[in-house]
């Protein structure tokens, strides 16, 4: 394409010209998780587990069953059509990202990437079979070696995973733990008998009163299929019938202490088990976020029914144990056969996870470990600029510990952190660099590798998978190749649509129709992404967290460009970067914010009714304010007088009437109407402005009638005008709140009658609830909702992202539907953005990337599908019928069906697909 190579030559002359574009930029988890952390609110298992009930409820009655056998299937079932207008296509198509033309980050690099890997799985005789669990995008299969995948979980419920275990002499049954325990963490468990083509009904773990909110660690005996163990964020538990039944196992640490939050099992011979943990504190649910306590190690030698605190196997004992945080296990699989022989390996975090304390091993199953000096203290035979010593993990110990042994040699150990992975070809005594987080830097040759590995595995033929942030990365010589030749390929990731999404952006209506296929995206550690023309190949520019976003109304006037807009804003953790190349060069955009920062999740917005097509507005933490840039001037303090209506005080400036400083956490300007039309939302309240700053009108708290004085409520998620109202005064908002909250922090239920979107006609002195009622009777399901849209040719058309999908309603908010029937998997939307001079509108999900649904019937293709209609794993004669049925289909016509569509470059199904759905019949997909 003549847009991709204008780019790719004008990325390689940027390249060099350090002064234009910012540093690498890195990711930040802790001040990420500490951010979602506010955003999402505290850890509550007993409200995500009604999420995971409605999301069953929802499933049911959308999927289109009748083609995929889940329950309440029949002719018909699930496929409720919608009249969709302006925005009219009844079925969504997947644009990706599923590939990557280049990423930049300070540098040009051809690699590709996915979402954050959570655990690689290899099958232990089959070497094409793999599995990969990710944090948000679910459970994927491959039958050819990441050749082509499969999601094999989209309609369980929920994308965070926690951990993924196949039984050792069943590689069939799998098990399946939810909740990652750095994000989401959702309770949860299940299990398949079949390689993951069907699943049970998720099963909650819990003991005295507290629900598992993440699975952390999953074991199978290799001697007893009905034996598993299963660590979680609230303790151990063990199941003896092959996971249908569940039984918490009490655990204490030397102090008596009895609850933990729990990381790594072991098997290391008959009837012998190790753990770590650590203390916790059961008043408050325990996030991998938060610093918990000391590392404890216990040991099992009846298969795991009591267990006894092992710290004395440590070296100095529990003084040792009091300085270390998180731990990981990973045992020598070729000595397993008595426990007085098995060697096993612990890595272990300082105890804040702020560095790497040491690797230990054990050579007697666990009864005795001596330290390998894997550490700041010692050095990699290859040192390099990122890596001069072997403190892997760094910073981010607590976030970044991966660790395997070669199943049949024990001395071959592999271990990975944060910016490299490592090789020990002697039992961990000395050790030498594999790879390194990018190729660029002070010229390195070793091969690249993604930043931040969580999960190794190497495969029945010897190949070493690794999952990380960005997904798998595979070495066909990584155990016998020299360390300066080993190659790693980021190419499997080609088809693993599992980014985690934060926004999207996507053409004004001013640009022409040729750019109307503009979508560009901010994604958790994989940066910010730019839609390589109207294919589902997603290019990053600006490394990093990539959250918000904007464009100008105008395009750039050099065709060298190709189609891009003539300003682009995007930022990453703590900062805003300018563009008026494309995104093929930055420079920082914080001036006029004199000692303001941006807050690690902030947002930015174009305001369309301004005359000057580069006004732009976002707001900053610390202190906290509203700034305004127009035509590429720095940006102006746009805080103004706060009017605060329940007290009449007024403040100047974001502070409470107390002084005490505002968290701002989204922003929205009016469409339409004079311009300089602006709202914020902060946890509990909302501010609007007509006067383009000078006076902002402060909310009541939303609350049910009849609630204290005080009392509402919180974790506000978005704002939207209703375009009706030119004066501002009529706004939407959202909530991701199960809980009202009162003044002392205090949290009370939410009633299912008041649900999590409110309008108001009178700035914010009154809140009327929309869709709150069943669901069966129009309304919206009771889940946290994160995004609300008002579709800007047509005031009555609203749309609502919730934690489940899209949904939908024609009359302001009266009635809904979801959107796109069963095409969009249950998974959260994270933001929105419609354009309106194609009638397509893009979400942006948690998970499983960017999603579009348009009226035009040959919108460029999607991500293609595989032709197994019924998730079943088989092509086969159902995958037929239901090819035959949606034979003519376009993008636009309810009976399309993505997966049926394999071949071509419009959305429709015809002979081609027909013709390459034969030609695999018989097989996987």
């Amino acid at each position: 394409m003549r847009r991709r190579t204008c780019l790719l030559a004008l990325v390689s002359a940027l390249s060099g010209a350090a002064a234009a574009a910012p540093q690498l930029e890195r990711d930040h988890p802790g001040e990420r998780a500490r951010a979602l952390r506010e955003l999402r609110g505290p850890p509550d298992p007993a409200a995500r587990w009604r999420v995971l009930e409605e999301a069953q409820k929802q499933r049911d009655r959308y999927l289109r069953a009748a083609s995929t056998g889940a329950p309440g299937s029949g002719a018909g079932s699930g496929s409720r059509l919608l009249t969709l207008s302006p925005v009219q296509g009844s079925t969504f198509v997947n644009i990706g990202p599923a590939a990557s033309s280049y990423d930049f980050n300070g540098a040009k690099y051809l690699e590709t990437d996915s979402g954050r890997a959570r655990q690689v799985l290899a099958h232990p005789t089959d070497p094409g079979i793999l599995y990969l669990a990710t944090a948000g995008g679910g459970v994927w299969k491959t039958w050819d070696a990441g050749a082509h995948w499969e999601p094999i979980t989209d309609a369980l419920g929920t994308t965070a995973m926690g951990t993924l275990a196949m039984d050792p002499l069943n590689p069939d049954l799998l098990y399946l733990g939810f909740g990652d325990p750095f994000d989401v963490q959702q309770p949860g468990f299940v299990k398949s008998n079949d390689g993951g083509a069907t699943w049970s009904a998720p099963v909650q773990l819990s003991a005295a009163g507290r629900i598992a909110g993440s699975v952390t660690d999953l074991k199978v005996d290799p001697q007893s299929s009905n034996l598993l163990l299963a660590t979680t964020d609230v303790g151990l538990f063990r199941s003896s019938d092959a996971g249908n039944s569940w039984q918490a196992v009490p655990l204490a640490d030397s102090a008596g202490d009895t609850f933990f939050f729990l990381w790594s099992l072991a098997w290391v011979g008959p009837n012998t088990w190790l753990l770590t943990g650590q203390q916790a504190n059961p008043a408050k649910p325990p996030s991998a976020a938060q610093n918990v306590a000391q590392l404890v190690l216990w040991r099992s030698t009846d298969d795991g029914a009591t267990w006894t605190v092992a710290n004395t196997a440590l070296p100095g004992g529990d003084a040792l144990a009091a300085t270390a945080g998180r731990g990981t296990l990973a045992t020598a699989a070729s000595t397993l056969v008595q426990p007085a022989t098995a060697r096993v390996f612990l890595l272990a975090a300082t105890l804040k996870g702020d560095q790497q304390l040491d690797l230990y091993r054990s050579d007697d199953g666990g009864q005795s470990f001596f330290p390998l000096g894997l550490n700041a203290q010692g050095a990699p035979h290859n040192p390099n600029g990122d890596q001069p010593d072997l403190n892997l993990g760094h910073a981010q110990s607590w976030y970044n510990q991966a660790l395997a042994v070669d199943p049949a040699e024990p001395d071959l150990v592999f271990a990975g952190g944060d910016l490299s992975m490592m090789r020990s070809s002697d039992g961990g005594n000395s050790w030498e660099l594999l790879t390194n987080w990018l190729p660029v830097p002070q010229g390195l040759q070793l091969s690249y590798l993604h930043s931040d590995v969580h999960s190794i595995a190497v495969g029945a033929d010897g190949t070493v998978y690794v999952g990380s942030d960005g997904g798998i990365s595979v070495s066909a010589d990584a155990r016998t190749g020299a360390a300066a030749s080993i190659g790693f390929t980021s190419a499997r990731n080609r088809g693993l649509v599992t980014h985690l999404a934060f926004t999207v952006g996507c053409a004004p209506e001013t640009w022409p129709a040729a750019m109307q296929g503009y979508v560009i995206g901010g994604l958790q550690d994989n940066g910010t992404r730019l839609r390589d023309g109207t294919t589902v190949s997603f290019d990053q520019v600006l490394g990093g967290d990539g959250i918000g976003l904007a464009v100008s109304k105008g395009t750039h006037p050099d065709p060298l460009l190709g189609n891009a807009p003539d300003v682009l804003l995007a930022s990453a953790e703590f900062k805003i970067f300018r563009s008026t190349d494309g995104g093929q060069s930055w420079v920082n955009f914080l001036g006029g914010m004199g000692t303001a920062t941006p807050p690690f999740f902030v947002r930015l917005a174009r305001d369309p009714a301004d005359p000057d097509p580069q006004t732009f507005v976002t707001f900053t933490g610390n202190p906290a304010g509203v700034y305004l840039s127009r035509a590429g001037q720095p940006w102006a303090n746009i805080s103004g007088t706060l009017h605060w209506q329940d007290s009449h005080s007024v403040t100047t400036g974001f502070v409470t009437v107390d002084g005490s400083q505002i968290g701002l956490r989204n922003l929205a300007a009016h469409p339409s109407g004079p311009g300089g039309v602006y709202a914020v939302v902060s946890n509990r309240y909302a501010y609007a402005s007509a006067d383009a700053g000078a006076n902002w009108q402060v909310s009541l708290q939303p609350a049910p009638a009849g609630t204290p004085a005080g009392t509402g409520i919180y974790l506000l998620s978005s704002v939207a005008f209703d375009i009706a109202d030119l004066s501002g005064q009529s706004y939407y908002l959202t909530s991701r709140a199960m809980h009202l909250v009162d003044k002392q922090g205090n949290t009370s239920p939410l009633p299912q009658s008041f649900g999590h979107l409110y309008k108001t006609t009178d700035g914010g002195l009154t809140f009327t609830s929309l869709g709150a009622q069943p669901v069966n009777a129009g309304g919206l399901p009771f889940v946290p909702f994160v995004v609300v849209a008002v579709d800007p040719g047509d005031a009555q058309t609203l749309y609502v992202g919730t934690e489940l999908g899209l949904y939908r309603s024609s009359d302001g908010g009266a009635n809904w539907s979801r959107m796109g029937a069963g095409s969009l998997p249950l998974v959260e939307v994270s933001d929105l953005c419609i354009s309106p001079a194609s009638k397509r509108l893009t979400a942006a999900t948690y998970g499983r990337g960017f999603w579009q649904i348009g009226t035009d019937s040959v919108d460029p293709a999607g991500v293609r599908g595989d032709g197994d209609t019924n998730f079943d794993q088989r092509i086969d004669g159902q995958d037929l019928i239901d090819l035959a049925d949606a034979f003519g289909a376009t993008q636009a016509s309810p009976s399309y069906r993505w997966q049926a569509d394999l071949v071509g470059a419009v959305n429709a199904i015809d002979g081609d697909d027909l013709a390459a759905l034969l030609a695999r019949f018989g097989g996987q997909p």
